[in-house]
Order: C-alpha cells, then structure tokens, then sequence
C-alpha cells in the first residue's frame, strides 16, 4: 500500500478533523481521529507529583498538510 501524500491527506478532512491538524490535538481522541503520522507525542514528568503532561508536536508531514489547508 502507498503511503498517503500531503495532498492526499489536505483533501480529505472534516471541518473539524480540519481544525486538529491546524491547532494541533489536546486530547488523545482528538489525535485518533486524524490521519497518522501528522504529530508525535512527547511525555514530560513533573519530578515533584509524578504527573505526566502530554504533548503533540507536529512532524513533517504535518507541516506540509498544514500549509495545504492554510
């Protein structure tokens, strides 16, 4: 199987599938329900309360379906 072009990705989305990959998710459902490999989580901990925050930085990919759909 090919794998998915910016273009093919930026032609595809719901308005709101549209928004997550502009602003980027907040949310692990939010992350589910766009295309893979648009952002990557990064964990970090705080040292004194053990909680984990998690991010999304966008990838390459993102980027350039970002720029499509901007």
């Amino acid at each position: 199987m090919e794998e998915p072009t910016p273009a093919s990705i930026a032609a595809s989305p719901s308005q709101a599938q549209r928004d997550i990959i502009l602003y980027g998710p907040e949310r692990f459902e939010e992350a589910d329900a766009i295309p893979e490999g648009l952002f990557e989580t990064d964990v970090i901990w705080d040292r004194e309360t053990g909680d984990e925050r998690i991010f999304w930085e966008v990838t390459d990919l993102g980027r350039q379906v970002r720029d499509l759909l901007d």
